[in-house]
């Protein structure tokens, strides 16, 4: 996925952000392969796995200028939702949460 915003002429994901520790490009697929991976036992280990359930949540997000990336594992439905969204202008952000709930329900 590209990204840009209104205002900036150039495509943001070659941009190096640095903050809060990199940046990363990966493909919707590759997302949801590696949540899938993180939760289904064949990432980590047992030991591993236990550790990280209880730390952190199977999602990811992120954000750049004008761009939005939701992906989120839902255990009880056994899915992966991706979501990019184009958050230029408006009220992009929220619609796009509101857009997210909605697929969770579908």
């Amino acid at each position: 996925m590209s990204g840009y915003v209104v205002g900036w002429l150039h495509d943001v994901k070659g941009n190096d952000f640095i903050e809060p520790g990199a940046s990363m490009v990966a493909t919707a697929k590759e997302v949801g392969l590696f949540l899938t991976a993180l939760h289904n036992g064949s990432l980590l280990n047992k030991k591993e796995q236990s550790i990280y359930a209880g730390l952190y949540s199977f999602e990811h997000t992120g954000l750049l200028p004008g761009y939005q990336s939701l992906a989120r594992y839902y255990a009880d439905i056994d899915v992966v939702i991706i979501q990019f969204t184009n958050t230029s202008g408006g009220k992009a952000w929220s619609f796009s949460e509101i857009m997210h709930k909605r697929l969770v329900r579908i």
